[in-house]
């Protein structure tokens, strides 16, 4: 039977003589075999003679030392102090002294290297040719007994997040060790010690919870709400930004604890009061104004005062006779008030959660409007570009006067109350009028009221009066 594959033919094996192979080796050099031993390199490091030490043998030596120390214990401090000595100058066995010291205390492998060559890095770690070098700082941090909290420390003044940092150190150091994961926890911490903290330190920060997965940073900012004092708030409106984006809306807003709550409304609230405070005191400063509206303007800035904890967002509208005055001293969320004929004020649009509040600074009326929030009045008060006082009048919602006494606890404070617009915790009831003075309130109350319904009439017909041109415009193109 035939086969089907054919078997292929091998080559003849080469036949050599026994005298032929031993003549080969004759000719071959000298060779003898160098058997590492601790005792001989430490005795070249002695004589000065470290580099004829190969890599071989310093392999060897590091891990023979542990061994040799249980057989030299009066020697084996001094020994490993002068191995370290070697590697400030020997970049080979300086790296593989620093990666076995991060494994020794990093992820607690005690067998990556002698005891004694871990308790002598200090006599390395101290000399000025290397104690700035970042994998030096690293296991600086590492030997610590807050190690997360001393790397946070040095992400932070490297001005890179955990990925960054580890990408930078992963040659020379090993970075799937597990407090290289960890140290994450204590970003929040670290921060909340720092003093006087600048914006690039807020920057850090940012970027470092950004990169965080969720359940680490809804603790992260937790712990960052209730353990920074507010000037941080005060001085650094990117983080209160950072957080009303993230966490003021959605669900992560109902993961954050009460006290985290509390605390957001708080810096969220005082950042937009302080927008609120600079424009006041701008006006005061720029406009020629007469004394009773300069003293108009301090009383609404005051009073507000009492709720800048539930400012959630602030809109300014400016007359163009303001606008030129004040230049661009304020800058975020200021629009021009468009010229309707109405007396010249500043217009302040106040988002309270629930509700919108509109404060009129000055002029005829000069009152405080509360509509609800929903899409339409949202859409009307923040979203058009152009807003003028008939405008917001048209809208009509509920109003307050700001005559004689306004800001008394039963007067504007009650009728706050009554929406559900409470003023900031400890915040003291202004004292009780006497019945001479409500009955000056009441007299001027009653002429704010006739001068209020003058002003709507003339509002709803001016506006009236350009919807209907507006509409006949568009029928004629």
């Amino acid at each position: 039977m035939n086969s089907q594959f054919s078997i292929p033919s091998l080559p003849e094996t080469p036949q050599c003589s026994p005298n032929q192979l031993i003549q080969l080796a004759s000719k071959l050099p000298d060779a003898t075999i160098s058997i590492p031993n601790v005792d001989k390199i430490l005795e070249a490091i002695e004589q000065v003679k470290a580099d004829q030490v190969s890599q071989l043998d310093w392999i060897y030596c590091i891990h023979a030392k542990a061994q040799w120390d249980q057989q030299n214990l009066d020697r084996c401090r001094k020994t490993s102090a002068a191995i370290w000595k070697v590697a400030i100058s020997n970049l080979w066995l300086q790296h593989q002294l620093l990666w076995r010291l991060a494994l020794y205390y990093g992820d607690q492998q005690e067998q990556a290297l002698a005891e004694s060559l871990a308790e002598s890095f200090d006599v390395f770690a101290n000399s000025d040719l290397v104690s700035h070098l970042l994998s030096v700082k690293i296991i600086r941090a590492l030997c610590s007994k807050q190690a997360g909290r001393e790397l946070a420390k040095i992400a932070c003044e490297q001005r890179v997040n955990r990925a960054e940092l580890l990408n930078t150190i992963r040659e020379d150091l090993p970075v799937w060790i597990p407090l290289f994961s960890k140290f994450t926890e204590d970003i929040t911490p670290y921060f909340t010690t720092i003093r006087s903290t600048n914006q690039q330190q807020v920057k850090w920060l940012l970027s470092c919870l950004d990169e965080m997965s969720d359940s680490q940073q809804i603790k992260a900012v937790n712990h960052l709400l209730t353990n920074v004092s507010n000037d941080i708030a005060n001085n650094h409106s990117l983080l209160v930004d950072w957080l009303r984006n993230n966490y003021r809306n959605g669900d992560n807003w109902y993961k954050l604890s009460d006290p985290a709550r509390q605390r957001l409304r708080e810096w969220i609230g005082g950042i937009n009061y302080g927008d609120f405070q600079k424009l006041v005191n701008l006006i005061l400063n720029k406009l020629d104004l007469p004394d009773f509206e300069s003293n108009r303007l301090r009383s609404r800035r005051d009073f507000w005062a009492n709720y800048s904890n539930r400012f959630e967002r602030l809109r300014i509208l400016l007359p163009k006779t303001s606008q030129i005055a004040i230049g661009y001293q304020i800058q975020d969320d200021v629009d021009l008030l468009e010229d309707d004929g109405s007396d010249p004020t500043e217009v302040c649009i106040f988002d309270f959660g629930e509700w919108f509040v509109v404060e009129f600074f000055r002029g005829r009326g000069g009152e405080t409007r509360l509509f609800p929030k929903n899409s339409t009045n949202e859409q009307i008060l923040f979203g058009e570009s152009t807003l003028s006082v008939k405008r917001i009048r048209c809208l009509g919602g509920d109003k307050h006067d700001h005559v004689y006494l306004w800001q008394v606890q039963e007067f504007t404070p009650t009728w706050l109350k009554n929406y559900g617009i409470l003023p900031n915790p400890n915040t003291q009831p202004s004292r009780n009028p006497t019945a001479d003075q409500l009955q000056l309130r009441k007299n001027r109350l009653e002429q704010w009221k006739r001068e209020i319904e003058y002003l709507e009439r003339e509002a709803r017909a001016a506006v009236n009066k350009k919807t209907a041109k507006i509409s006949l415009n568009s029928k004629s193109s």
